[in-house]
């Protein structure tokens, strides 16, 4: 990669997308003869290890107690080993633990599809580098919709891959069990390609054979309604076949709560008592959260406990082997920068309602492009059944095409 000018420095903040540390500075890997990705420019949130830089995870104190590290997470590793080219370490919300795209310490990145709106988080930087074209791929992490809710804020391609199926060695986590590594493309094939090289597999270009979409009330029931009446009228005019379940199909409202009780728990299972000893300065909104999370009771995990094991069933049942949930990820647009907390805070609700399912149940789910509310992106997203990771990107990418939107 050639070397940045300060002029390109300057471009290339001028979202506040990246972080200043690693900026330019390419890690040192042997690129294999092949070189899927190569010409691919390659932003990794800012919670990942890479040689030679230190790993801040949105946090002033954090960076401080961070030793340079000496290895490079394997998934960064893969990805440059297959051509990408390093562009710089993103911004992420604190510790990554919020939706917003909103950092107290180093500011919120601007959202280069609707500037006066959100970018989403906590994939905040990750996104707006694809979304604004200083990025082709960008590596992510995504606990409770940290890549799809701002790849579709953004207007850019998300994925969260299967609980399991991408190594998240040398990664910070949030909350163990939840969190995954996910990753936003400008392109469906950027997007796929990225798939093939973490999880050395192959992604078909063709329809899988007897898919089912699904669409559910329930979802319906959490869109905005200018979102929720476009969806309707997509599925009449695409010609879409889909299965439609009746409201009371999901128990999306105990399911969200059940998912923020045990995130709450494992969050502060990891990261309580360096909370307590470094008491590290946080924005208002995470540390309301980690102050909720200190107080989360045996009754309640054991009670969520059982609500998640519910809903991996019932999610299993409803999917099968061939089924995809068809939903906008999100109730809507981005919220303005202005809007009022409550609108926020209903939104947020919202989403979580959504988002909830694919980390409860550990599945898949890809987020594309789809329309314009109010001048500003909403996506469309397929989560599949678990480990069906390359169908459901070949459905997305199918389902994309055919849409009079695209």
């Amino acid at each position: 990669m050639t070397s940045t000018t300060q002029s390109e420095l300057l471009h290339f903040g001028h979202h506040g997308a990246f972080v200043a540390e690693g900026f330019g500075q390419a890690p040192r890997i042997n690129t294999q003869p092949g070189s899927a990705l190569r010409s691919v420019r390659l932003a990794v949130k800012d919670v990942f290890q890479v040689r030679g830089m230190r790993c801040g995870a949105g946090n002033p104190r954090w960076l401080a107690e961070q030793h340079v590290a000496t290895q490079t997470a394997p998934a960064v590793q893969w990805l440059l080993q297959a051509g990408a080219q390093w562009i710089g370490k993103t911004v992420t919300d604190e510790l990554t633990y919020s939706l917003a795209g909103i950092n107290a310490h180093y500011g919120t990145p601007r959202n280069p599809t609707a500037e006066q709106r959100l970018p989403g988080g906590s994939s905040s930087g990750s996104v707006v580098a694809v979304a604004a074209g200083y990025a082709d791929l960008a590596l992510g992490t995504d606990c409770g919709g940290s890549i799809r809710l701002p790849a579709s804020y953004c207007g850019v391609w998300g994925v969260r891959p299967s609980h399991g199926r991408v190594s998240s060695q040398g990664c910070f986590t949030l909350a163990h069990s939840f969190d995954t590594v996910g990753w936003v493309a400008a392109q469906a094939d950027v997007l796929s390609l990225a798939l093939e090289q973490l999880v050395h597999t192959q992604v078909s270009q063709a329809v899988p054979e007897h898919a089912r979409l699904i669409v559910c009330d329930d979802v319906l029931r959490m869109l905005d309604k200018p979102v929720r009446e476009s969806f309707e009228s997509w599925l009449a005019t695409s010609g879409t076949r889909v299965e439609r379940m009746p409201a009371g199909t999901l128990a999306l409202e105990e399911w969200a709560d059940a998912f923020r009780v045990l995130q709450a728990a494992e969050i502060w299972q990891q990261h309580g008592h360096w909370v307590l000893d470094a008491r590290p300065a946080f924005g208002a909104d995470v540390a309301g959260r980690f102050e909720l999370a200190s107080a989360i009771t045996p009754q309640q995990v054991a009670w969520a406990t059982r609500l998640r094991s519910q809903a991996q069933q019932h999610l299993g049942a409803l999917l099968g082997v061939d089924g995809y949930l068809l939903m906008p990820p999100v109730p809507g647009p981005a919220p303005r920068l202005d809007a009022p907390a409550e609108q926020v805070q209903d939104t947020r609700a919202r989403s979580q309602r959504l988002l909830c399912m694919a980390g409860l149940a550990g599945l898949p789910q890809v987020v594309f492009p789809w329309t314009r509310i109010e001048g500003a992106p909403v996506g469309l997203s397929l989560l599949g059944p678990r480990f069906a990771d390359e169908q459901v990107m070949s459905l997305a990418r199918h389902l994309h095409l055919s849409s009079p939107f695209s």
